[in-house]
């Protein structure tokens, strides 16, 4: 449980700076598929997607595997999964653990992320530089794969793999690679964007959890 959380908390996504600027030792091929995904992207409003995750300790040979629901739009995200919900509003964090029926309040500070998950369908659009890593097969889709390395050393991570398919035009799979062996792979199973969702659904209303302990770490 406490894995998720972390990865949870660790998930990202702005729409700032355009790819050009990154660096210029970047590749064509994969500069080409990353200018068009941020030119569709840029389209939505919102977005919800279903998703799985898979976590696995290279070291010890193990893993764990969840699935949930992203709700996003602007900076604001909602992550549903199994025994907790995480509400953010982009101001604050509302993190909520239904065997304790605890949450926790928190400031957001994005900057504190190594990823985010508004940010988890344009990680790609600051602070890398990448380069196109051919291509592997996802069920019935071929999806072309691009390799993120990460200009700040000082992030958990050292590299980020997006699995694109090139037909839908959409991020099909992340890897995200750690330092401390991890190795954590989103695969977006649904995917549904401009969904009609009010301000009021990045937020924790207490009303709808009778008893909820609140953690106010603010």
């Amino acid at each position: 449980m406490k894995k998720i959380i972390l990865l949870l908390s660790v998930l990202v996504l702005t729409l700032v700076t355009p790819l050009s600027s990154v660096s210029q030792s970047q590749d064509n091929q994969s500069k080409a598929l990353l200018n068009k995904l941020s030119k569709t992207y840029k389209t939505y409003k919102s977005v919800k997607a279903q998703f799985s995750v898979s976590i696995r300790n290279k070291q010890t040979s193990t893993s764990v595997k969840q699935s949930g629901t992203l709700y996003q739009k602007g900076k604001k995200f909602r992550v549903n999964m199994s025994g907790q919900e995480i509400w953010c509003d982009g101001k604050l964090i509302w993190t909520y653990l239904e065997d304790a029926n605890e949450v926790q309040i928190s400031k957001f500070n994005a900057s504190e992320m190594d990823i985010n998950p508004s940010e988890i369908f344009t990680i790609y659009e600051k602070g890398f530089m990448h380069k196109y890593a051919g291509q592997v097969t996802n069920g019935n889709a071929t999806l072309d794969v691009v390799e993120l390395i990460p200009i700040d050393k000082n992030k958990g991570y050292f590299k980020v793999k997006l699995g694109i398919d090139k037909l839908a035009n959409k991020v099909k799979e992340m890897s995200v690679y750690s330092k401390n062996g991890l190795v954590t792979t989103y695969t977006i199973t649904m995917f549904e964007p401009n969904v009609n969702m009010n301000d009021s659904y990045f937020k924790f209303n207490s009303k709808n959890k009778p008893g909820v302990i609140e953690i106010d770490l603010r």
